[in-house]
């Protein structure tokens, strides 16, 4: 059974009517007729009921489109690519990025590289959740996104390389007297109301958190949960809580916010991931670019 074959059943199927489908493949109706009867008889049964000069799908031809109907779309995509990658004409890549990171000169210096090295490149760059983030790169909206190493704990079929090494912090409104302690820890907020990004946004952050804190010999008595990184930050901000996060958020340019560094804490890395299950070479291309090295 060959590709030209699917092709002609398919169309035939969406129509139910071999003249329509004739049409819109450019052949004639004879040609599309005979192809249909020999995939049948490859097969080995029907595939259409004919009653009259009207057509119905049979069960098992119903099953088949239900199976087939993207196939020849798909086929043509990846020959498209192919032939792109081919001549070297690399196309598109939608890269997801984490809300409220910063990019930093450093990051956006790669960036600059890489549009001089593939000016025929289109890179589609998107802030995003963290959740969103996972989401669209599993449903393939995203070839690549770039988010904290602490996300990469328990997904499956995933590879990543890291961008930039970082330690974590911690963030404390200048409005709480205790952001005036010199020489301020994590172990000095015992004490204190802390906001983290929820379990359902960040099942990783989530964790984070709480082993930070009781490495630091304390459970935090957490008062909010965000459901988005940015709301987190607000809360900051404002003197809700204090929050543990990386040390590459725009809060390290807010003067409301003292950042502590918090040393040795190397679980919030930026890195780019990607499906193991994309073949397109330019993603791991574009990620061995953007990483420190």
């Amino acid at each position: 059974m060959n590709l030209l074959r699917i092709r002609y059943f398919v169309e035939a199927a969406r129509h139910q009517n071999f003249s329509v489908a004739a049409r819109n493949l450019f052949t004639s109706q004879p040609n599309l007729s005979k192809q249909i009867a020999l995939m049948e008889q490859e097969l080995g049964f029907q595939l259409f009921q004919r009653v009259g000069k009207s057509i119905y799908l049979t069960q098992a031809g119903e099953y088949l489109y239900e199976q087939f109907k993207e196939l020849p779309d798909y086929c043509a995509q990846a020959i498209a690519q192919a032939t792109a990658l081919s001549r070297g004409d690399v196309g598109s890549l939608s890269v997801g990025i984490l809300e409220g990171q910063d990019i930093n000169r450093a990051l956006n210096d790669r960036l600059d590289a890489i549009h001089s090295r593939y000016p025929e490149l289109e890179l589609q760059l998107e802030r995003n959740s963290f959740r969103n983030l996972r989401q669209g790169l599993e449903s393939c909206r995203y070839d690549l996104i770039i988010t904290l190493s602490f996300e990469l704990a328990g997904q499956t079929g995933w590879e990543s390389r890291i961008l930039q090494r970082q330690n974590g912090a911690v963030g404390v409104c200048r409005k709480n007297p205790i952001s005036q302690r010199p020489d301020l820890s994590l172990a000095d907020l015992a004490g204190e109301d802390f906001v983290a990004i929820s379990p359902e946004e960040s099942p990783g952050g989530y964790a984070h958190v709480a082993a930070k804190c009781q490495e630091a010999g304390f459970t935090p008595r957490i008062i909010r949960m965000a459901s988005t990184l940015e709301s987190m930050l607000l809360c900051v901000e404002t003197g809700i809580g204090v929050c543990l996060l990386d040390s590459n958020t725009r809060l390290e340019h807010s003067d409301a916010v003292r950042m502590v560094p918090l040393p040795g804490n190397n679980d919030c890395d930026v890195v780019a991931a990607w499906m193991a299950e994309n073949h397109n070479p330019m993603v791991r291309r574009i990620a061995a670019e953007l990483s420190d090295g």
